[in-house]
Formats: C-alpha cells, sequence, structure tokens
C-alpha cells in the first residue's frame, strides 16, 4: 500500500476489505 493515501483513501479501502470480508 502507499504510504501517501488520503483519510478518505483509507477509509474506501477499509469499506472495501470489509465488503471483501463479508463475501468470502
Amino acid at each position: 500500500f502507499n504510504r501517501y493515501l488520503t483519510r478518505r483513501r483509507r477509509i474506501e479501502l477499509s469499506h472495501m476489505l470489509c465488503l471483501t470480508e463479508r463475501q468470502i
């Protein structure tokens, strides 16, 4: 992952991870 990620981007990534976890 990129170190320079905006908070908004981090939140989006976290949401994506949550979605992937749900899908699994």
